[in-house]
């Protein structure tokens, strides 16, 4: 599958952050995988889920009644109440997405060239140097110096920085987090989503008790991170018809109830 290889990657960082019970989220990752769905449509589900990783660790009581349903994202039984879940991530630096897309594309192919090598298993945080344009027009020679840094441990002219933590499992490549690109998250963009996703209830309404809309700011992924939210005021008197507005950080595992 085409993009198999990025939720793999993925659910070994959720998993590896323990903040949930690791079973049943592998245990509803393949149960996605054996539904009836299409490539894309299986891509987007299993992202879904693993942004809601932080959310099951701050609800551990729930369960999961529908994983495959749609509109809202699932359906879980919570304190015997059948509630539904919409998920959408929130994008701080879209100027970064085609970026991130490019570096991850690099990594993945890495990936496969060391997996043959149980030496180097484990997870390899990398601090790559993307703001100079060379490593956009020079891939063969990032993936050169990838290789090199995680092979050797040492920095190169693309990779600033390196660091690893065990894994049985393969090896895993992340962005490291450079403290350049924590800035602030403008709540506009939080109530920019919201505002999307209410004009879209009437999908939502009636397949469930009530219905949640889950916000996540995936820090795993540098065109969402933040180190605080802007004039978060704004948030206090949101005006929705989801029952629940819920803002999750999935590094810190902080959550935020807006409504």
């Amino acid at each position: 599958m085409v993009f198999c290889e990025d939720l793999r990657k993925n659910l070994e960082i959720c998993v590896a952050s323990k903040s949930f019970g690791a079973d049943n989220l592998i245990k509803w990752y393949h149960t996605i995988g054996d539904a009836n769905l299409n490539e894309r449509e299986e891509y987007q589900k299993k992202t879904e889920l693993l942004l809601l990783n932080t959310f099951f660790s701050h609800f551990p009581e729930m369960e999961i009644e529908n994983l495959t349903s749609e509109s809202p994202d699932f359906i879980i039984n919570y304190k015997g109440k059948r509630i539904g879940l919409e998920v959408s991530e929130i994008i701080n630096h879209f100027e970064l997405k085609k970026k991130e897309s490019y570096i991850n594309a690099v990594f993945r192919d890495v990936e496969k060239e060391l997996n043959q090598y149980k030496s180097l298993f484990g997870i390899h945080y990398l601090d790559i140097d993307y703001q100079n344009p060379e490593i956009f027009c020079q891939q063969e020679k990032l993936t050169k110096e990838i290789l090199s840094a995680i092979t050797n441990n040492k920095k190169t002219g693309f990779v600033k920085n390196i660091r690893r933590t065990p894994s049985p499992k393969g090896v895993f490549l992340f962005l490291e987090y450079s403290l350049s690109l924590f800035d602030e998250l403008d709540s506009e963009k939080i109530l920019d989503v919201i505002k999307k996703k209410n004009s879209k209830y009437p999908l939502y309404d009636g397949k469930s008790e009530e219905c949640w809309l889950v916000l996540v700011s995936n820090m795993y992924n540098m065109s969402s991170r933040y180190s605080y939210i802007h004039q978060k005021e704004k948030l206090r008197d949101v005006d929705s018809p989801f029952r629940r507005i819920l803002h999750i950080e999935n590094l810190s595992s902080q959550i935020i109830s807006i409504k």
